[in-house]
């Protein structure tokens, strides 16, 4: 067993788990916290390095459902970090525990995230057709989402609400159907540079 890999995992679901609840907790509206992609990829993420430290502890081989989970975390996380400090950032202001998890949510994960898959994770060749079975819980989260937004007008992002104008919203169904196709194309570039890194790293592994 590798101890080191051991002792970050356990780092990464410790603080994951930690930062979403107290995240929530001192939400001023849990129920809102609740329903970002952001937790619920941080929440993704812990339970699959959860899982992961069991495996180990156990000293079995990961499964195909720990694989796939893993490589759904570091996609996932990806889009994470870079929508929140490309598009959200400057959207809201924390205080308090939160500016702490805001962080530990938005950057310090994902980092551990991308620092896990480089130096621990087994490199493997993945069929190109995984791209599609990583993105279907994107695609629920924002068919989940539209619905709820039918029923109670609440959208958990502002390009998510067809029904205000930016910043609140982007005027229309269409112009969600646009950003929606974008970031499923964003899913399919990260899942195919995914593969082709794990190739990548077979085939020089095997060189040397």
């Amino acid at each position: 067993m590798n101890k080191i890999k051991l002792v970050f995992h356990i780092l990464i679901s410790f603080i994951g788990f930690t930062s979403v609840v107290l995240h929530i907790a001192y939400s001023p509206a849990p129920w809102i916290s609740i329903t970002k992609f952001t937790i619920q990829s941080n929440l993704i993420v812990s339970v699959t390095f959860l899982l992961s430290v069991f495996t180990m502890i156990a000293r079995k081989p990961p499964t195909p459902l720990l694989d796939f989970l893993k490589n759904c975390s570091l996609i996932y996380i990806f889009i994470c970090i870079a929508t929140y400090h490309f598009l959200l950032s400057s959207g809201g202001e924390y205080d308090g525990i939160r500016i702490v998890t805001n962080f530990t949510l938005h950057y310090l994960l994902p980092i551990f995230v991308f620092m896990n898959w480089i130096a621990f994770e087994t490199k493997k060749k993945y069929s190109y057709k995984h791209i599609f079975y990583w993105m279907i819980f994107p695609l629920l989260y924002c068919v989940v989402s539209l619905l709820r937004g039918l029923v109670d007008g609440f959208y958990p992002y502002f390009f998510l609400n067809p029904t205000g104008e930016i910043p609140v919203g982007v005027g229309s169904y269409e112009s969600v159907a646009l950003f929606i196709i974008a970031y499923l194309f964003v899913y399919i570039v990260l899942g195919f540079f995914l593969i082709l890194l794990n190739r990548i790293f077979l085939n020089s592994n095997m060189i040397t």
